[in-house]
């Protein structure tokens, strides 16, 4: 049974009732996280008014802390997914996920930004040099491929959008299986989940308005949602079907 967004919102707010402020601790704890270990490396970077060996030790840890961030939102997705089965859940299970072969959260995030890097890249030089050159041709040609860069990875995202969810449901599925299924699982679904995002663009702009505070609540219940979908995909929300873990 395919439900339409107002349906699958419904219950992503129906599984989050009496779990919100869990939901808020679980973000704020992530992004406090990442944020504390980087704050050396930023103020050391900033007091030595941008030297060499200060930058490029704040870019190295950048790279690292991204990929942390990585397995501590895998965490928060397993989260959202005891919330969905009515299962025990806490704020140590996004730390649990570092037991678990984080390291195949840490490869899907660089396949990730790999493919990212691809799409964007040509675009990105351009405008670089045209903001460094004052060539407006060459910023315009960026822009445009930039655009294009979006246009070709949005089917990419949208077809491997549930692998990190697979491989946070399976601790036993490889990087390669959990991009291969998720692939399946969006055959003729990746017109929905574009809807689904859409569908938020207003409380998006709604919790940027409130300088960003609404967004506390706004991404766990995206989060949810995005669970829901995933539930459905996988057959979960049917009325016959039992899940056991």
């Amino acid at each position: 049974m395919k439900r339409r967004s107002s349906g699958l919102k419904r219950i992503a707010r129906e599984n989050l009732d009496g779990q919100w402020g869990l939901a808020v601790a679980a973000n704020l704890t992530a992004i406090l996280v990442v944020t504390a270990a980087l704050a050396p490396f930023y103020s050391l970077q900033y007091l030595s008014g941008g030297g060499k060996v200060q930058t490029i030790a704040y870019e190295i840890a950048l790279s690292i802390l991204l990929a942390v961030m990585m397995v501590l939102q895998c965490g928060v997705l397993r989260l959202h997914l005891s919330f969905a089965r009515k299962e025990p859940a806490g704020l140590k299970m996004l730390f649990d996920e570092f037991t678990r072969e984080p390291q195949r959260y840490i490869t899907l995030y660089l396949v990730a930004l790999w493919i990212n890097i691809f799409c964007m890249i040509p675009g990105e030089i351009c405008i670089y040099v045209g903001i460094t050159s004052g060539a407006s041709l060459a910023y315009a040609i960026g822009g445009v491929l930039c655009l294009a860069g979006i246009v070709v990875l949005l089917p990419y995202v949208l077809r491997y959008s549930m692998a990190a969810l697979l491989l946070v449901d399976d601790c036993q599925m490889e990087v390669l299986e959990a991009l291969k299924k998720s692939r399946e699982l969006m055959e003729g679904n990746r017109r929905r989940l574009f809807t689904l995002c859409l569908s938020f663009l207003g409380w998006n702009v709604l919790g940027i308005l409130s300088c960003g505070i609404g967004m506390l609540w706004i991404v766990p219940y995206m989060e949810q949602t995005l669970v829901t979908f995933y539930r459905e995909l996988i057959g979960e929300l049917e009325p016959s079907v039992c899940y056991r873990r």
